[in-house]
């Protein structure tokens, strides 16, 4: 068993296929009684510790770990967007696949493999917010460039020659003392900009399809990994009374 109490079944599964009094997990033959687990032979030691991670901490804590790993999971994945962008120069919407892969199996590990609606649900939620960060930054960067770009050509602006001073223009508005906004217009502010960037996949995904159906896989895949697994756990048998292969 691993530290993390995941269940190892698709081993389990290759080795319990292989011989009927062997133990699926440890490999280690069984003489005496044997268990099933989820219909895989187990010796009595296995199935101990296989129940004890099942059972292992509180469903809070389970599902704190399980938002907690997911979280750092996002950020790196977050991380190795920018990173490939900063040393390639290309923006891989592809990363956003990996992103859901790493999130999904970090919320799997949190739950000990359980999995189940709340943990997809909590995985798709941690692999948008990935998302929203890496698509929110490029139209950040866009409408940045428009701004800087329509600064220049204001300040391109030449006034002639003369020997005439120009009126005194009168003060403009920026540099007439302003208010402090008060604190419901900046939760307002806060609210509105979250919006847009949680907005920002689809936004882009209008005008680029195949950027939103690369993002829709990714939360495919954080979905896919969080399935609900049920234990069943039978026994304990007798290995006389397996009967014996033909």
């Amino acid at each position: 068993m691993s530290e993390g109490g995941s269940l190892q079944f698709e081993r389990a599964e290759q080795a319990g296929q292989s011989s009927g009094t062997a133990c699926a997990v440890c490999q280690q033959p069984i003489s005496t009684s044997y268990y099933e687990v989820n219909g895989r032979v187990t010796c009595q030691r296995c199935r101990g510790q296989i129940v004890a991670a099942w059972n292992r901490g509180s469903p809070g804590k389970r599902f704190a770990k399980a938002l907690g790993l997911g979280a750092v999971a996002a950020l790196l994945g977050a991380g190795l967007y920018f990173g490939i962008e900063a040393t390639t120069g290309y923006e891989l919407g592809l990363v956003a696949v990996v992103v859901g892969l790493m999130v999904g199996g970090a919320v799997r590990k949190g739950s000990n493999g359980r999995g189940g609606w709340r943990y997809q649900a909590l995985a798709m939620f941690l692999t948008y917010c990935a998302v929203v960060a890496t698509d929110s930054s490029m139209i950040v960067r866009e409408v940045g460039k428009e701004m800087r770009s329509r600064a220049r050509a204001d300040s391109v602006a030449v006034i002639p020659d003369s020997g005439v001073f120009p009126a005194a223009r009168p003060a403009s508005a920026s540099a007439l003392p302003r208010e402090r906004p008060g604190p419901l217009t900046l939760i307002l502010g806060i609210a509105a900009l979250t919006a847009f960037a949680f907005a920002a996949p689809i936004l882009i995904g209008i005008a680029s399809p195949i950027h939103l159906l690369i993002a829709g896989f990714a939360l495919y895949e954080a979905w896919k990994l969080n399935k609900g697994v049920a234990l069943r756990v039978t026994g304990p048998y007798q290995v006389a009374a397996r009967s014996a292969p033909a």
